[in-house]
């Protein structure tokens, strides 16, 4: 059985990152849009000035998740961002995790926070956090793998139906 391998990216990947965000996030969530268009977050986040920008930040970093060389998903990470009630020294934010949606349920999303938690441990760091839709069926699996949600808080995206708001910060003690 092929490995599933975090490949670390870099500018060069951009066009991979923009392309798959592009196909995992309407899979995914253009439910929870006004008339299921979900283009306002894809132009927000996933296109390439997004990614440039990222780029251009060395606290921020991209993993591109894959097995037998096909991008299956990406996660984000924030090395250093702050989080109310914890030094920023001991923190980090799995910003984004996503997974084609062929890709759910195989169990790479727990590989994918296993990394994670790895990655967070050799940065000597000692909070992993994320934030999560309430209505997200994301929640129950981070509940799974050990976070805890320490507060609650609305998105204020146009276009955005408002029973999708809902947001929990979660945060993972390692």
């Amino acid at each position: 059985m092929q490995e599933v391998v975090f490949k670390e990216c870099s500018a060069k990947d951009i066009n991979e990152l923009s392309k798959i965000s592009q196909q995992f996030y309407p899979e995914h969530y253009a439910h929870i849009w006004k008339n299921n268009d979900p283009s306002y977050y894809i132009n927000l986040s996933f296109n390439q000035e997004a990614f440039e920008e990222d780029f251009k930040t060395d606290t921020i970093v991209y993993f591109l998740i894959r097995k037998a060389n096909t991008s299956l998903g990406l996660l984000k990470i924030k090395k250093q961002e702050a989080i109310k009630g914890f030094d920023t020294s001991i923190t980090l934010q799995l910003e984004k995790i996503y997974l084609l949606k062929s890709a759910t349920g195989l169990g790479i999303g727990k590989k994918g926070i296993e990394f994670v938690k790895n990655y967070a441990i050799s940065l000597d760091k000692k909070i992993v956090w994320l934030d999560v839709m309430s209505t997200s069926p994301a929640l129950l699996f981070y509940k799974k793998m050990g976070f805890e949600t320490i507060s609650f808080y609305d998105l204020d995206y146009p276009d955005l139906k408002d029973e999708h708001r809902e947001m929990q910060r979660m945060v993972l003690s390692l």
